[in-house]
């Protein structure tokens, strides 16, 4: 029994690490080196294993799409395109070769061409911030039709993989830095800056960054293949 639960533990491992080794990781920042900051999304352009249209060195004041290749193969991101709330459709990017392995990053790709952050659902005086959560338009209990508007207005992303469409929705509106040109914002939300460190799309962001632990969800998924596999006809007594 117990080489029998080894090697289907031993399967469950072999498959989960396949499965996590065949994915790309997709995350959002906003990258404003033209005023100082303790936030900016790192790593960036220039930086080893980064693939990029843009040049490095550039005076920034832009969103930006980060995607990660870990599929084991290199991969063509096409008609990268950017649809906020509103009607803003940013489509300023070529085709991408992204190898195995490295990051390719999507932002602007001359002065100010992905300026993101103008386009925040509640304009350049953030009157109605949420205190308990200075920089989320979406959890502010004073003021329910913003929450409605920015649930409603979410950026997304959408692009195609080696021919193939996909679709990633910025819930935790990190493009629009949160709803509000974010250089207005004072302490403790800001600081006279809009960068936002890379934060996994679609999870509850923050400037400084929000990205998933890889050893987390391994251990996850090997519990719910372990779930799939494991002998179900007798029950444990405890």
């Amino acid at each position: 029994m117990k080489h029998k639960f080894a090697g289907l533990f031993g399967l469950a491992l072999a498959v989960c690490l396949a499965a996590q080794a065949a994915t790309i990781t997709v995350y959002v920042g906003y990258a404003d080196n033209l005023r100082p900051s303790g936030f900016f999304p790192t790593p960036w352009l220039g930086g080893p294993g980064v693939v990029s249209q843009t040049p490095a060195g550039q005076s920034l004041d832009s969103g930006a799409v980060r995607i990660d290749n870990s599929t084991g193969a290199a991969i063509t991101i096409s008609n990268m395109t950017v649809t906020f709330g509103g009607g803003q459709i940013f489509s300023i990017w070529s085709p991408l070769v992204i190898p195995n392995g490295d990051s390719g990053i999507f932002t602007q790709t001359g002065s100010y061409n992905f300026d993101t952050s103008d386009f925040g659902l509640f304009g350049l005086s953030p009157v109605n911030v949420d205190a308990t959560h200075p920089l989320g338009g979406c959890t502010n209990p004073a003021n329910p039709t913003e929450v409605a508007n920015c649930l409603a207005f979410q950026p997304v992303i959408t692009f195609n993989l080696d021919g193939s469409p996909t679709s990633f929705t910025d819930s935790g509106h990190v493009l629009d830095t949160f709803g509000y040109d974010l250089v207005n914002l004072g302490p403790p939300g800001g600081d006279g800056n809009e960068s936002i460190n890379w934060n996994l799309v679609g999870s509850a962001a923050t400037r400084g960054g929000n990205t998933p632990e890889p050893a987390t969800a391994l251990l996850i998924g090997v519990g719910l293949l372990l779930g799939a596999v494991l002998p179900r006809g007798r029950k444990r007594s405890i």
